[in-house]
C-alpha cells in the first residue's frame, strides 16, 4: 500500500492497494471511461468516472493503465479514473471546476509514454501530434504532457508505469486485476 496526503487538508488521505486486493467497504463505482462524476455518494455501484465529496467516508476507484487522479481542497476532495477517453472529455478539468480553493493534485500510477502504445489517427484526432512520440513506427502517447497541460504545472504525477511494474495491475501488460485507489475522508 502507497499513501498521499495533501498538506491543505489533513482530513483527506489516499491509499493505492495493488492487486489481488479488493475493497471491502466504502463506495466503488461502476467506471465507464465517461465524464459523470458523483457528489458525495453512498451506494455502490452507480455508473461514473469520478467522486467529489466533503463529508466523512471512504471512496474507490480502480485502474489498471488508465490515471488516477486525486484532488484535495481545504474543504473538499475528488477523486477521477481518467483513461485517455475521460482525459479527451475533459473528467480532470470538470473536476477541477468543483473546487472554488486552492487545490492539490496527485496523479497515482499509469501507463507512460514509454509503453503506451497509441494509434497514430486517435492520437492526433484527440490530442493532436505533440502528444505522440514515434519509437521504431509505433506512436506512444504522452498522457504526463496531457495532464500537466490540462491541470497546470503544479501537479504531482507518480513517476511509475504500469506497464513496466512488475506489482502494479496493466491491461497492456497483460497483468491481471486491478489498482486500487481509496480516498478517505475523515470526521475527526
Amino acid at each position: 500500500m502507497i499513501k498521499w496526503f495533501s498538506k491543505l487538508n489533513k482530513k483527506v488521505t489516499f491509499s493505492l492497494y495493488l492487486p489481488p486486493y479488493a475493497p471491502k467497504k466504502g463506495v466503488r463505482l461502476q467506471q465507464k471511461h465517461e465524464t459523470t462524476i458523483l457528489i458525495n455518494p453512498r451506494t455502490n455501484n452507480q455508473i461514473a468516472d469520478g467522486i467529489f465529496a466533503n463529508k466523512p467516508g471512504q471512496y474507490w476507484i480502480k485502474t489498471a493503465d488508465c490515471t488516477c487522479v486525486a484532488f484535495v481542497g481545504r474543504t473538499s476532495a475528488g477523486i477521477v479514473h481518467a483513461g485517455w477517453r475521460g482525459l479527451a472529455s475533459g473528467i480532470c478539468q470538470k473536476m477541477k471546476s468543483f473546487f472554488d480553493e486552492e487545490i492539490d493534485v496527485h496523479v497515482f500510477p499509469f501507463a507512460k509514454k514509454c509503453c503506451y502504445e497509441f494509434g497514430k489517427e486517435e492520437g492526433i484526432k484527440y490530442f493532436g501530434k505533440s502528444y505522440l512520440t514515434k519509437n521504431n513506427n509505433r506512436f506512444y502517447l504522452d498522457m504526463d504532457r496531457i495532464l500537466h497541460d490540462q491541470l497546470g504545472s503544479n501537479i504531482n504525477l507518480s513517476k511509475e508505469c504500469t506497464i513496466c511494474s512488475k506489482d502494479l495491475a496493466s491491461r497492456r501488460g497483460n497483468k491481471k486485476g486491478f489498482n486500487w485507489i481509496k480516498m478517505e475522508i475523515s470526521d475527526i
